[in-house]
Order: C-alpha cells, then structure tokens, then sequence
C-alpha cells in the first residue's frame, strides 16, 4: 500500500512481483484526514486490490506493508486500531502485516540499495535519510501550515499570492496570474468604476479560495510549470525558489562529500519537468558524484519490502525492478 495524502493505492503481487490485482482510493493520511476518514479509504483500496486479484487472495496474502503519509499518528492508540482495523476490514487480520513511512517506500521504489535520500514533494515535502531501509533522520514535513516548502502546496500558495497581487494592480494579467484565476474566479472580470477598484476583484479572489480547503492549493502548481513554459519571469521565480527549498532539505541531512543515491519522489518531482531540473542542477553542486533517480511505483516499493520480508532476495536488482517498475519503465537522471 502506498496511503498517501492525495491518494490511496493497493497492489497485490506474487513474490516475483506479478502484478495480481490493483485499487485507488482517496487520501489516507490520518493527519491530514482524520482516522475515520483515512481507514476508510485505507479498507476501500485494499479490497479493491484483492477482489481483483480473485477470491482466494485473502488467505494468501503472506506480509503486508503500508507506506503511510502520516506514519507518526499512529503513536495514537485510538489511529493505531482504526488502520490496523482498516487491514482487517478487508480481509487481512491474519496477515503480517507493517505500517512505515511514505518515505521509505519512496525510497525503495527507487532503488534497492539499502543506504540514501529520498525526497518527497507531492502535496507535501520531505527529505529523509535512509539507513537499512528505515528513517534514520528527516527534514521538513512540517504541514502545510509551517513547513512543507517546495511541495505543491507551497507552489499553490505563491502562485495564488502572485495571482492577487497582479489583481489588485489592475491591468493585464500574466500567464501564471491568467490560469490560477481562471481556475478561482472563471469568468469573471473586473469592473471599471470608482465603486469596482481592482483591489475588489483581489479580493473576491482571496474570499473565494478562503472558502475552500486550503489543500485547493496545490492544484495550483502544474499551472505554475505551465505558465513557465510560455515565459512568465514569475512562475521561473516560485520555481527556482521552490527548487532551493527542497535541495536545502535534502543537504539537511546528507553528511559533506556523501555519495549514496538520492531518489526523487512525488508529484511535483516526477511530473513537473521545470522544478526537477532546477532542483537537479542545485543537488550537483553539493552531491556530486551522487545518483539522483526517479522513483518507481510507490506502491510496488511497499510490495517490494513486503516479498523482501517474506524471504525474497534483496540483492536481486531484477526483482526489484519487477515490482517497481512503473508503466513503460522508470525515468533516471543522474548528476554529475
């Protein structure tokens, strides 16, 4: 399982990582979602996976291992039941089963070495250190609330930002500032008049995404890469500095001269080619000689550790590659 804050994926493999059956559901980070919410979603998507993968799946099952976004909820007793609940739900009570971090998975999905970085900037943003396939020490996570620069949030926020102030200017509205009001305020336009100043429009801009659940933002953040693509000196700014967060995050905790590889995961790494070059082009200057790799499938990393778990070879970097694999093959880039 890879239970993320956006979404919620289940794969059921063979322990040579044949793909048997495959479920989404909604976000099932406990912080973010509450508990209800979170196993919820958590029980739809397993049962999903294993209804595919045919009506005897659920005896099989030998191990089960779940990246969880919002892994430390689970020190709550009361969260702890409601997700394991969620694995019983679906038919997995007797199951080995291990709750971990989204990151470890991440991490994983990109390699199968046991030693490294993960980066995360989906939704959210983390940098981990991986020691033996577990989190030895992190940076940022912080929520959207007081940290997780560099994520998609982050990127949202001040593209919205931006989008208000060249509002309350007046006048035309750059690429950027065109796509994240139309997505806010469609159709609407201001209105010359001492009684409609642009600083109205602005606002009504501002009290429509207040009405909304922050997380909105963060659907903001493929129209910053857009708005990058046709010029706007705006969306290079948020880039560049959303690309410095995260390698500040990743320098965070890499020792000076370390070369083990770093794996890039999430949304705005895998999807938005302005921000990982950036980024790219920052982690060189001070991990050079490093690999940066793009994570796999998350949740064939979370199938990964669980056949490693179940006796697979772990220095079978074709197995590996069998269960993270994701559609057509894994893209790699490699600093120098």
């Amino acid at each position: 399982m890879d239970a993320g804050g956006t979404s919620a994926r289940a794969l059921v493999t063979t322990l040579t990582g044949r793909r048997l059956g495959e479920s989404w559901a909604g976000g099932a980070n406990p912080n973010a979602h509450g508990a209800q919410h979170a196993s919820a979603q958590l029980a739809e998507a397993v049962e999903g996976a294993l209804d595919q993968a045919g009506p005897r799946s659920r005896g099989a099952v030998a191990t089960v291992v779940v990246g969880l976004a919002g892994v430390s909820a689970l020190r709550d007793p009361d969260v702890r039941a409601a997700m394991e609940g969620a694995l019983a739900e679906a038919g997995l009570e007797s199951a080995d089963s291990e709750f971990t971090g989204d990151d470890e998975i991440a991490f994983a999905a990109g390699t199968p070495v046991p030693d490294g970085t993960v980066l995360i900037a989906g939704t959210g943003a983390i940098a981990t250190r991986i020691v033996g396939r577990r989190r030895d020490r992190s940076a940022d996570g912080m929520g959207w609330l007081i940290g997780d620069d560099g994520s998609a949030f982050w990127i949202g926020h001040q593209a919205a930002k931006e989008t208000a102030r060249q509002l309350s200017r007046g006048g035309d509205l750059t690429p950027l500032a065109r796509l994240v009001a139309k997505e806010v305020i469609p159709g609407q336009r201001p209105v010359d008049g001492d009684d409609h100043l642009p600083e109205e429009h602005a606002r009504n801009f501002a009290r429509t995404l207040t009405a909304a659940p922050p997380i909105r933002l963060a659907a903001f953040a493929p129209l910053v890469s857009r708005a990058h693509e046709q010029g706007d000196p705006a969306a290079e700014v948020i880039i560049n500095a959303a690309a410095g967060h995260l390698a500040r995050s990743v320098h965070q905790v890499r020792t000076p001269g370390e070369c083990r590889p770093i794996v890039l995961a999430g949304g705005v790494l895998l999807h938005s080619g302005p921000v990982r070059e950036a980024l790219t082009r920052k982690l060189a200057l001070g991990a050079a000689g490093s690999r940066i790799v793009l994570a796999g499938s998350t949740a064939g990393g979370a199938a990964w550790l669980a056949a490693l778990r179940a006796g697979a070879e772990e220095s079978d970097d074709r197995l590996h590659e069998a269960f993270t694999l994701s559609g057509g093959g894994r893209d790699r880039t490699d600093a120098a």
